[in-house]
């Protein structure tokens, strides 16, 4: 008789517990999806520090660039990944990206390096489109995409100007 209660009491548990663990799986990810929609979160800036031609390997002319992320957050920036284009005159001329990066402190920024390509076609459009621009200032784009985790929504950080050359 005891080995039938266990049974009946095991059955009965098991049979209310489906819906109750459907609940709780729905409750964990609202609640996961929710901290990701933070407020109060202030987008990082990234600056271009320093352009290095590299050596090239074959036609393909590639650059160091330096990169620093700025974080006004009060909460760390774990990078696992950051893709980054750039425009001059609506020419996509360098593009890249990498994942080995450092962490970002809250309140505070990082350094890094990447390696990045110079768009072989799109640069000689470029080369040709300021020869013959008579305005003498050159309009530039910088996109960028950090990845900060799989639960958060990636950054995309666009940055407009012009310069003369």
């Amino acid at each position: 008789m005891k080995q039938l209660y266990t049974n009946t009491l095991t059955y009965s548990h098991s049979k209310n517990s489906g819906p109750f663990l459907i609940l709780f799986c729905l409750w964990v990810c609202l609640g996961a999806g929710c901290t990701s929609l933070r407020p109060d979160f202030e987008t990082p800036s990234v600056v271009i520090t320093s352009f290095k031609p590299l050596t090239s390997q074959g036609l393909t002319p590639r650059f160091e660039i330096g990169m620093r992320v700025v974080n006004p957050n009060a909460t760390q920036l774990s990078l696992r990944g950051i893709s980054y284009k750039v425009f001059l005159h609506d020419y996509e001329v360098v593009a890249g990206a990498a994942n080995e990066l450092p962490i970002v402190p809250a309140y505070g920024e990082s350094e890094f390096k990447v390696i990045a390509t110079l768009g072989l076609i799109e640069g000689i459009r470029f080369v040709n489109e300021l020869l013959r621009n008579t305005s003498g200032h050159v309009d530039y784009r910088i996109q960028t995409k950090l990845d900060i985790g799989a639960m958060d929504p990636a950054i995309r950080i666009d940055q407009t100007g012009s310069f003369s050359p």
